[in-house]
């Protein structure tokens, strides 16, 4: 069952009888019955598929746990930020029974167990054999998964890196609640970071300033008080990951002291995602600098990298391919932007822009007649009022 998710923006102008006005949709959502957890499920949806115009494209997936609190900003930012990292699938999990599903054990308070915890080994087996096989068979997946959760949520985070490394090829761990079950997982960590492998698989840790306002790092590594006692483990959990040398993880951390446990998530995830893909944009400016570079053996060798990075092939983006070639006509290397345009074309067939751009070419070259065809073509796909202005303005000329 699939319901359109609206996203809610802030309004200005209050208008009334407004009941038909327009709404800014970010995704969709879906209703999952599990049988692992005997219920059913919220899951929020943002395909990027639906801004594209090839049907062949196929994405990576990051799964977010407490979709309710951020899978607005962590869509936004995937969706403003494409070409910096690639564009991305973002699945939501929305809550039920948070404090059941994110603790992989039960947990005491004063020696009391708290109440419906423990329950995070179901929840996992809803994601692996019911939710990542439900979403690979609907949408158009790649075969690179990120998991990301904050606080309980980071908890359930690292203890999949640690009981399940190879699920998901990244994990974004934002401030986990390491102090859970007294520090159960911090010693569990110690000794698999040192006996285990795990090449292939990506970490982030991002840390908050969780302590009294008083006091300074060092003092809160020596408290022994229940204000300091996340900061405290999730200092050991990294320390204990430095001192484990060379086990195949490629991992970073970042520290935030303007930030609060509350606050991280939003710089976290952000600073996640710039770690996760530091090798995946491709500037053009850099042709602009160096005009006697060979431009198809340098997209060649990154896109090849690139794939190599995330385990299966990944090509250029229409709109860095369109880049290119027209950085090509700026140099006045006719035959190397013509061959970009057709790349494009060959890819993508449905894209106007694509058919615009190639009449652009041939317009510079003199092609007149070209010209038209291509942007005749172009508005066959897509009523563009720019299009349509150049091939008024080139009918006009014969």
């Amino acid at each position: 069952m699939k319901i359109p998710l609206c996203l809610l923006l802030i309004t200005f102008f209050m208008v009334a009888n407004c009941q038909n006005a327009e709404k800014i949709t970010i995704g969709t959502v879906e209703k999952i019955y599990s049988g692992a957890l005997h219920e059913e499920r919220s899951i929020w949806i943002y395909n990027p598929a639906q801004n594209t115009a090839n049907n062949k494209d196929r994405f990576p997936v990051l799964y977010l746990l407490d979709a309710e609190d951020y899978f607005f900003s962590t869509a936004g930012m995937i969706k403003q930020m494409t070409g910096r990292w690639p564009a991305m699938i973002v699945v939501g999990i929305v809550n039920t029974n948070r404090s059941r599903d994110l603790t992989p054990t039960i947990g005491s308070t004063d020696g009391a167990p708290v109440a419906n915890s423990g329950g995070g080994s179901n929840f996992m087996q809803f994601i692996e054999k019911e939710l990542i096989p439900h979403i690979d068979s609907v949408y158009p997946t790649a075969p690179y998964r990120i998991f990301s959760g904050h606080s309980l949520g980071g908890l359930t985070v690292i203890n999949t890196v640690l009981q399940h490394p190879r699920l998901f090829n990244a994990y974004i761990a934002l401030e986990p609640s390491l102090w859970w079950n007294k520090r159960a997982l911090v010693q569990q960590a110690k000794k698999d970071f040192s006996a285990k492998r795990f090449n292939g698989v990506s970490l982030f840790i991002a840390r908050a300033r969780n302590m009294p306002q008083n006091m300074d790092t060092l003092a809160a590594l020596k408290d022994t008080t229940s204000f300091t006692m996340l900061y405290r483990a999730v200092a050991q959990f990294v320390h204990d990951l430095k001192q484990a040398g060379n086990n195949g993880l490629r991992w970073d951390t970042k520290y935030y002291p303007e930030e609060s446990h509350g606050t991280v998530q939003l710089n976290g995830q952000y600073d996640a995602l710039k770690f996760l893909f530091n090798y995946y944009q491709f500037r053009t400016s850099v042709f602009e600098l160096n005009p006697g570079m060979n431009i198809d053996s340098a997209l060649v060798a990154h896109f090849k990298n690139i794939s190599a990075q995330m385990g299966y092939t990944v090509v250029p983006s229409p709109g860095l391919v369109n880049d290119l070639g027209y950085t090509c006509m700026a140099l006045k290397k006719w035959d190397k932007a013509a061959a970009f345009f057709k790349m494009n074309i060959d890819n993508y067939p449905l894209d106007a822009n694509g058919y615009d751009s190639m009449g652009d070419f041939f317009e510079a070259t003199g092609d007149i007649k070209n010209a038209i065809d291509y942007f005749t073509k172009a508005l066959t796909l897509g009523n563009d009022e720019g299009t349509k202005q150049k091939l008024e303005r080139l009918k006009s000329k014969k």
